[in-house]
């Protein structure tokens, strides 16, 4: 075995117009085509990487909740413009909580989607 990378991450979601209307428009990802599944999803591009949505009315996510835990499962999605990524979350009215310099060595920002699945955004910062 010898991976060389991650090609993809699904999140599953319970409302896909909703999800569709989070990272669509709200975050702006890219939609790609998707092929013709019997169960309904969307996929978008992450650079090289991709991000697939899977609606399942039926399953239970976490509670809803406005508290963002950024120690439990999430996924990591780097970005470029740190600053300009807490702007546009802040004028899209994203809650979020924002750990500039973290012990981790990164710039850090957390959100969650509608469904209570917890995404952070990050970029690398130089140590003085």
């Amino acid at each position: 075995m010898n991976p060389t990378g991650i090609h993809h991450i699904s999140l599953v979601v319970t409302d896909i117009e909703k999800a569709k209307a989070f990272y669509g428009d709200v975050l702006r990802l890219q939609q790609l085509k998707r092929p013709p599944f019997t169960f309904v999803g969307l996929w978008y591009a992450l650079g090289q990487q991709q991000l697939h949505l899977i609606e399942d009315g039926q399953l239970k996510l976490r509670e809803k909740e406005t508290s963002i835990n950024t120690r439990g499962r999430h996924v990591a999605f780097h970005v470029s413009d740190f600053d300009e990524t807490v702007r546009h979350l802040h004028n899209q009215g994203v809650l979020y909580i924002e750990k500039r310099y973290s012990t981790s060595g990164f710039h850090q920002v957390f959100i969650n989607d509608p469904d209570g699945n917890t995404i952070e955004f990050m970029s690398e910062f130089q140590a003085e």
